[in-house]
Formats: structure tokens, sequence, C-alpha cells
């Protein structure tokens, strides 16, 4: 994620990771889409376990007509965490390369899903992928770090590293060749339909996710429980709450062609979304102010604000309170240094944005009131705040500019939301 094509950085890194825990050879990843869903809700304890289940090769039926799909979830180590890889590409790819894949699902346009999820530039991201274009984009990323990467079929790795980890964890075989999608005719899984299921290799998933065989028990994703504000979720996929919304309606009331899958795509964009700020303290720690999201005024605005350095520290205690075992003197101090850097640089960003922003003109205020970035008359505000609880709860929410009671959320809700018809107006229209 260092390397100066952002794009080449991102995409390389969701590969890597996506492609470690779903087991993904050359031709899947060359033509991945945008068919995903959030399919469950595992029942894990302490905190369940979401499930997005990505197509393999484009979505197309194998060899006997079954569809399948591989299983990704949430890694315990905010580091090794594919779907947060995965929202940074995603996110990147609807914000910077101007993926227009909400506004043709909104649309009703099945063009979105001729959209691939990797290619090496914007231009060819309705093509499929061809193993030449991902391999140098790997290649590219691997001659930067200290040891070169030198082999022939270097898009084998992932699907290598994954078996290697599964038979470390003494995973069984049949469990293995489920989630390889290995086809044996003398074997139970070779004459069954379990690969059509992401959840047939649940155990393999847990276990490449940090968790353990005894994730079902033992599921403790601390930084999962941290919720994050509508207004930063909005900030990262515009409309997409809107879009996901219409397109639901417009699928229950048969209003146009059913679109599920652009529904099921939206939804687990609005997961990914989340799964991006969950992450950010980790990913601002270890990029600093070379992260490619700071490029993003709103999230600039987030990260500067007394908000943010809140939400980080929610996120470092919750890492430590579901850690199973009992943290070293060594990895405590490495948890405060997270904390003391990311809030230093919070620090900094906010500084930065006041003295380029506040000499020039004053800071934008909706956008300051919906992420909770301080403008030139914050300090009046902010002493409002301490006294009365209720500002200070609207300002951890994050409402949006200009609400000061629920009775104008629920109008706003009912007469529609930047510029998208409200649910009412749509059910009016269908009949």
């Amino acid at each position: 994620m260092r390397f100066p094509d952002k794009q080449v950085g991102l995409c390389v890194a969701a590969m890597v990771s996506c492609g470690m825990m779903a087991g993904y050879r050359s031709d899947d990843l060359q033509d991945t889409r945008y068919f995903m869903e959030l399919i469950c809700i595992v029942p894990a304890e302490p905190l369940p376990m979401q499930i997005l289940a990505l197509a393999n090769n484009a979505g197309k039926a194998n060899q006997d007509a079954q569809m399948t799909y591989a299983a990704l979830t949430n890694h315990r180590q905010p580091h090794l965490d594919c779907l947060a890889y995965l929202s940074q590409l995603v996110l990147h790819q609807i914000n910077v390369s101007k993926l227009p894949l909400l506004a043709l699902i909104y649309q009703n346009n099945m063009s979105w899903r001729s959209y691939r999820m990797f290619f090496r530039d914007p231009s060819m991201a309705t093509s499929k992928q061809t193993y030449y274009d991902l391999s140098t984009m790997l290649l590219k990323v691997a001659s930067t770090m200290p040891y070169g990467l030198v082999k022939k079929k270097v898009m084998h790795l992932m699907r290598c590293s994954g078996t290697v980890s599964l038979a470390a964890a003494a995973c069984s075989m049949d469990v293995l060749r489920v989630w390889g999608r290995w086809a044996r005719s003398e074997g139970v899984v070779g004459k069954s339909y379990l690969p059509k299921s992401p959840l047939s290799a649940l155990p393999a998933t847990g276990i490449l996710a940090g968790f353990g065989p005894d994730f079902m028990t033992n599921h403790a994703f601390g930084r999962g429980t941290v919720a994050v504000a509508v207004a930063w979720i909005d900030a990262l996929a515009p409309h997409a709450r809107a879009i996901f919304q219409a397109v639901r309606l417009r699928n229950r009331m048969l209003t146009g062609k059913a679109d599920f899958s652009g529904q099921h795509c939206v939804e687990s964009i609005l997961y990914l979304a989340e799964t991006f700020w969950q992450s950010s303290p980790f990913m601002l720690q270890r990029y600093g102010l070379g992260w490619w999201a700071l490029q993003l005024p709103a999230v600039r605005f987030i990260v500067g604000s007394f908000s943010f350095r809140q939400f980080e520290q929610r996120v470092i205690n919750a890492e430590l309170e579901c850690n199973a075992r009992p943290l070293s003197p060594q990895m405590t101090e490495a948890f405060d240094k997270i904390s003391k850097q990311v809030c230093s640089l919070s620090e900094q960003i906010a500084h930065l944005q006041l003295s380029v922003d506040g000499m020039q003109q004053p800071v934008d205020s909706e956008m300051a009131a919906n992420h909770g970035m301080p403008t030139a008359s914050s300090s009046i505000t902010q002493a409002r705040a301490a006294r009365s609880p209720r500002l200070e709860l609207e300002a951890q929410v994050g409402l949006s500019s200009g609400l000061s009671s629920v009775q104008e959320a629920v109008d706003e809700c009912f007469t529609g939301l930047h510029g998208f018809p409200a649910p009412p107006l749509l059910c009016k229209q269908a009949n």
C-alpha cells in the first residue's frame, strides 16, 4: 500500500489477502467482479462472524451447473484483515477512480456487472484481466521489498500459502478439498454439492482469519464491536444507503427489472465502509501521512477531528479487551505506542487543515458539522457541548447539519435524500 501507484498497490494488497483466504487461482483473480453478498451472520461468541461471499470466476456456473462462491471474513489481526484491504480497494475505486458502480445500480443499468474488482488501470475495469496484467502488478510491488520475489508462477502463491496455513493448523483433508475446490472423483467432496456453498469450508475460514479451530466460541473480534457514525460511512460511499433502500424497494415492488445482485453489492459496500473506519487507526499508524485515504477531503476532516481521536481510543481498547490471552508487557507497550502515534497524526492533520483552510477561507460549515471537524467558532460550540450532554451526543453520532430534533430527521427521511426519492415516494410510483 506504500507503492507510488495507489491503484496498483491497493489492488495487490487486496489480491494477496483475499486470494490467500479464498484459495484463488489466477483465473479467479483475472475475472473477479463485484458479485459479492453478506450471506449470513455465524452465531459465534462473543461476537457473531460476518461472512462476505465473493463469486468465483465471475460468478459463472461450474461444469455441474452449480454457482460457486468463496467465503471471506474479518481477520483477528488488523494488518492481516482481507476485508480491510478489500474495503481500501473498493472505496478507492469509487472515490478516486470514479467507478460509476453505485450510479449504474441505482439506474437499474446491468452494465455494472461488467466491472472487475482487480485491474491495473481504470480504463481496463470492464475487461477481463490477463495473467500478465495481474502478475506484472504483483512483481512490481514485490520488487520494492528488501528480498525481491523471483518466481515464474507468481499468481499461484496465494493459493499455495493458504493450503500450507490450513495444513499447519491440522485442517482435515476433506475440508481442505472443499476450500480449494479440488475435484476428486473418488472423494466425497468431488461427488457432493459442497463446493457451491461458501459455508462448507467454514472451519478453514475461521482458521485463516486467525481465530483458530474454536472460533465458534472464541470469535473475539474487538474492533468489530465499535460502532461507526453513519455520517462517516456516507462520506466514503455517498448516497449508498439511499441507493440500497431504493433498489431493495424496487426489487420488492417489481417496478423494474429485479437486480438482487446489485442490492447485495451495495449492502456489501456499506459494510466495507464500516470495516474501513474500524481498521483506520491501524492503517494511519502504519502508513502515516502517506495513507492514500487522506487525499479525500472528507477523510481528512474526520481524521483531524476530536471525535476520531475518541473513536481510535475505543478501537484500541476493544482490541485489548477481546484478546483471548493476557498481553505481554511488550504487546501492551506496542498498543500504547499505536494509540499515541495515531493521536499525534490526527492532531497534525487537524492543525494543517486549520492552518491552510482557516487562513485562506473558513472551513465549510456543513462538512464540519457532518464529520466533527472544528470551525472558526468551534470554541463556543465546544463550550456549549461541555455543558449540554445532548449536544455532545449529537456530535458523537454524527447528525446531519441543521437538524435540531428527531422530527426534523423524520421529515428529511420522508422528503428524500440528496436528490434521491424517498421510499414512500417510490411506493406511490409503483402503485
